[in-house]
């Protein structure tokens, strides 16, 4: 590739080379967990033993060699091809190489992955209330996990002038954490009471003169609210659901933040068509969607809550 004539520019780019810039980047930009990153960086540092070359000679070829030489599951290779395709998004914008290998592999590695819903009934109910007596910012977003099923770092990465209000037109501009891509989740007032009265209320306090670049939800700092806040803020409500379990000696939640999409999820599916659950939830994967379906269909979770939800 071209230099300008400044050493930096003119020395070789590898993944190992630019695995912690690309990763400060991320981490500064989108508030990820330090788990998500150490996930990142695992990722990267396999890859970049086994191809040793500048980014801008690393081939789709290389990239598939990489996989197919290890005997991984479907779940471990998907997520080695989300990596590496966000760490050379991010190199391409940078120049650092001219197109993205992973463009044509994408996660087309199949795997089964077992909804995980809240069944109980009582503990749905425990964590709702929970969750209502929570403080905010935190109480609008495990709302927003509970009732939509939108992913945690997609709620995380939500700015002001992404929650359009317009009476009939409520809709949620949500930036796959995934593909990158965003998606219109539509919010409806049947299924997504709570985050719909949530929303307006929150928008109202954040006042018309606020920038819709901002973030929608800050810390006590100011900063974008971060994945580690959120996820002490989260055994927070599950201790006062009385939901913790002791593990090693160790208290530990019964539920992750994962488990409010599930069940959200769970009890969507029983509100609209498959299609329209497969777009909110963001699955590229109709079969994920359709577990959540088969669900229902075997009575594992009542749609009761949805009732009393609207009435509340």
């Amino acid at each position: 590739m071209a230099t300008n004539g400044d050493p930096a520019s003119s020395r070789l780019h590898t993944i190992a080379s630019e695995m912690e810039s690309f990763l400060s980047d991320i981490q500064l930009e989108q508030g990820l967990s330090s788990n998500t990153i150490t996930s990142y960086r695992c990722d990267l540092r396999m890859v970049a033993g086994a191809v040793d070359k500048p980014l801008e000679a690393i081939s789709t070829l290389d990239i598939q060699e990489f996989l197919d030489s290890r005997n991984e599951q479907p779940g471990t290779k998907n997520r080695r091809i989300a990596s590496l395709g966000r760490f050379f998004r991010w190199a391409v914008a940078r120049s650092y190489c001219l197109y993205n290998p992973l463009d044509q592999i994408g996660g087309r590695y199949h795997s089964e992955h077992r909804p995980r819903p809240i069944v109980s009934e009582s503990e749905r109910r425990a964590l709702d209330a929970a969750i209502i007596a929570s403080p905010q910012p935190y109480r609008l977003i495990f709302t927003l996990l509970r009732e939509i099923g939108v992913r945690t770092d997609e709620v995380l990465n939500l700015d002001v002038g992404d929650v359009l209000l317009e009476p009939g037109r409520e809709v949620l501009l949500v930036q796959d954490s995934k593909g990158g891509s965003k998606r219109m989740v539509a919010l409806t007032s049947d299924a997504m009471p709570r985050s719909l009265r949530g929303l307006r209320s929150w928008m109202r306090d954040l006042g018309a003169d606020v920038s819709l670049d901002s973030p929608l939800f800050c810390s006590s700092r100011g900063n974008r609210a971060s994945y580690d806040t959120l996820h002490r803020r989260w055994v927070q409500v599950c201790k006062a659901a009385h939901l913790i379990d002791m593990v090693d000696g160790r208290e530990q939640p019964r539920y992750t933040l994962h488990h409010l999409r599930h069940t959200a999820a769970a009890e969507l599916i029983a509100c609209y068509p498959e299609q329209v659950v497969r777009r909110i939830l963001g699955h590229r994967d109709p079969r994920s969607t359709r577990r959540y379906a088969e669900i229902m269909r075997k009575g594992a979770l009542p749609a009761q809550r949805r009732e009393q939800q609207v009435s509340s």
